[in-house]
């Protein structure tokens, strides 16, 4: 008999004694009734044995109020046994699902270990990106070698601007010392040109 079976089979006893208990209490009533009559008819002895078989109903009657008060009281604590044992089922259940996750993921030293090997990855990560954003790959350059370079490169070209003006120079027609000579056809048009502004 399952826990439920035997919980109703209490209820059920319970509610026969509650009956029992109805009747007895409605039989209660009658004998005294009874024996107020029989009193008052003036039946003494018919009244005290009316009055003994009240006390036999009342004596049946508070049996019944205790055996009731039991059968309640055992009611009571099975169903809070069956609660308890069904809450301890559901909390054992959650503990296994608990140990069992738990085992899947390794134990704290597996949690320990995932966490530095993200902490690892994510400074490598750091690492290779402040890598990136570097200088362009190539030789290390000196500023001060460069500019010295750039002066050299200057005067070089200074230099060359130099020996090409005095090629050019070179390679030019000769200057005349001399007195260029005069046609006659020139001395003539200038004669002319003197007696034009003498007039």
């Amino acid at each position: 008999m399952t826990p439920a079976d035997t919980i109703r089979n209490l209820r059920f006893h319970i509610q026969r004694q509650e009956k029992r208990e109805q009747f007895l209490e409605k039989k209660l009533l009658l004998l005294a009734k009874e024996a107020k009559e029989k009193l008052n008819s003036g039946d003494k002895k018919g009244a005290v044995a009316s009055m003994k078989k009240r006390k036999l109903y009342q004596a049946e009657l508070d049996k019944i109020s205790n055996v009731k008060m039991t059968l309640e009281t055992q009611a009571m604590n099975l169903e809070s046994a069956v609660h308890t044992a069904d809450a301890f089922k559901v909390m054992s259940a959650g503990t296994n699902t608990m140990a069992k996750i738990r085992t899947e993921m390794g134990g704290v030293e597996s949690v320990d270990d995932l966490m530095i090997d993200i902490q690892d990855e994510v400074q490598m990560a750091d690492e290779v990106n402040t890598a990136i954003g570097q200088t362009a790959i190539g030789p290390t350059m000196d500023d001060d070698e460069l500019m010295k370079e750039l002066e050299d490169m200057g005067n070089m070209e200074l230099q060359q601007q130099l020996d090409a003006a005095e090629t050019g120079t070179k390679n030019l027609p000769a200057v005349p010392t001399s007195k260029p000579s005069k046609s006659k056809q020139d001395e003539e048009d200038f004669k002319k040109l003197e007696a034009e502004l003498a007039l």
